[in-house]
């Protein structure tokens, strides 16, 4: 009885080092790299509704939307190309009574900080709009850097 409870106890630990090695080694074979792909400042007015655009390059797994308003919160929505250059951010809802409109949804409220947006393969190479709505009366300046993010094989280093 005493080594089969010394058995498992061991096959416990080795389980545990290999999956520690196991992390290691991923660890090794992938390293995050980080591009500055656009960095701008503009001056939204009060109820005004502005876009910027940037070219996201492969790769890319997510980019990164580093937002600093001046004063207050500013309401904006990423939108890849194929989403955006049709409609301007304007999207068909149904009102009531069979009726149908159009709405701009504001997916982000932000002040100062950073959110992540993934992507997908498809959704790179091409231009990526971000649309700001200033919904206060005052205007904002709100300084805006997109940063790309993407993992990177190192082959050389496993071997």
């Amino acid at each position: 009885m005493q080594k089969v409870k010394s058995f498992k106890i061991g096959m416990l630990g080795l389980l545990i080092v290999i999956g520690s090695l196991a992390s290691v080694m991923y660890a090794l074979a992938y390293t995050e790299k980080r591009e500055v792909i656009y960095s701008n400042t503009i001056t939204i007015e009060g109820g005004e509704v502005m876009f910027r655009a940037f070219y996201l390059s492969a790769p890319a797994g997510l980019f990164e939307v580093k937002l600093s308003v001046s004063e207050g919160t500013i309401k904006w929505t990423p939108h890849s190309a194929v989403m955006f250059e049709d409609t301007l951010g304007w999207f068909p809802c149904r009102i009531g009574g069979g009726l149908f409109g159009t709405i701009q949804r504001w997916v982000c409220e932000t002040d100062n900080g950073i959110v992540k947006w993934g992507v997908d393969p498809e959704n790179v190479n091409m231009v990526w709009y971000l649309n700001f709505y200033n919904q206060d009366s005052y205007e904002k300046e709100v300084h805006i850097e997109v940063t790309k993010v993407w993992e990177e094989q190192n082959y050389q280093e496993l071997m």
